[in-house]
């Protein structure tokens, strides 16, 4: 055999391994598609079940975000001390297959909650339900519909049903806006919080009502260090709520009732979005806190002797 022989068959022993590498390539190939799976999946430590990526794409879908406005009472015990309407916010996180999940803040909670969901033209309905191990858990049953003919407005209505039929509220309707939340230090407290009843009344003193002042929309503890002059002559109620007006440009969700009465009725910029928001607060902020705290300690709870 000369010289271009030998050349001519080592070329044909080459592409023959070749092919066989491409073939066993594609072959595997094959199987990963069949299966939903591919390498970078299987070598994904954040995924060590290799499930198969999500069909549906979440990120870009207009229902996904978060949802706020009044949460009314709808079915209530009228014996009760109940709250007729606080501010919630739902949060549409992610959808996977006919699967939506959540979560909702109000009143001082953060529950998330799970359910299926179909979508008919341009509307989502979906009936999500919380997780059951908390006295106030329940039923979301609602539609998000997308407004095309009106600049494609999104807005979310439907009803809550609590497990516990024997809470002071057992039924809740919501029409709610969807809005982004977005924290502003700029955000002062309206004027019609001015003399604002404060929730409840003290036993001590049942012919007296508890009220704020004009002097609580005069301090923003989030864009200005505050001053004991600023403070020292101040009512409770007034410190109470500049204090918390703080937290409620975070987002804060109240637990207390009259806090919280305060910033649903009366703040139209308040959007509940967190239980905890002590992370979030900036140094002035914390010092604004610290020193209100100690003059709230202090302070006559009443401006006169009647109320007003």
């Amino acid at each position: 055999m000369n010289y271009l022989n030998k050349i001519a068959m080592l070329l044909m022993l080459i592409a023959i391994i070749a092919c066989g590498k491409r073939s066993e390539q594609n072959t595997q190939q094959k199987e990963n598609n069949s299966t939903g799976s591919t390498t970078e999946q299987q070598n994904n430590p954040n995924n060590p079940n290799n499930d198969p990526a999500p069909v549906t794409k979440t990120d870009k879908l207009p229902v996904i975000g978060s949802y706020t406005g009044g949460f009314t009472a709808s079915v209530y015990d009228n014996s009760k001390n109940y709250v007729y309407e606080n501010r919630i916010t739902v949060f549409i996180d992610s959808l996977a297959g006919d699967m939506m999940y959540g979560r909702s803040v109000v009143a001082g909670n953060n529950r998330q909650f799970k359910g299926k969901f179909t979508k008919e033209g341009s509307n989502y309905k979906a009936e999500v339900t919380e997780p059951g191990d908390d006295k106030y858990d329940g039923k979301f049953t609602f539609t998000v519909k997308i407004d095309e003919a009106n600049t494609n407005e999104i807005y979310m209505e439907g009803k809550w049903q609590a497990n516990d039929k024997k809470l002071d509220v057992t039924e809740r309707t919501y029409n709610l806006y969807k809005k982004d939340f977005a924290y502003d230090p700029q955000h002062s407290l309206p004027e019609n919080v001015q003399w604002a009843e404060l929730y409840g009344s003290d036993p001590k003193f049942p012919d007296r009502i508890e009220s704020l002042t004009a002097e609580v929309t005069k301090y923003n503890g989030s864009t200005t260090e505050l001053k004991k002059e600023d403070l020292q002559n101040l009512y409770k109620g007034d410190l109470e709520i500049i204090r918390n007006a703080i937290y409620a440009r975070h987002g804060y969700s109240f637990k207390n009732r009259r806090v919280r009465f305060i910033f649903d009725q009366f703040v139209p910029w308040y959007m509940p979005v967190s239980t905890d928001v002590r992370g979030q607060l900036t140094d002035l902020e914390k010092k604004n806190i610290d020193l209100i705290k100690r003059f709230e300690e202090h302070a006559e709870k009443y401006y006169d002797e009647y109320g007003r």
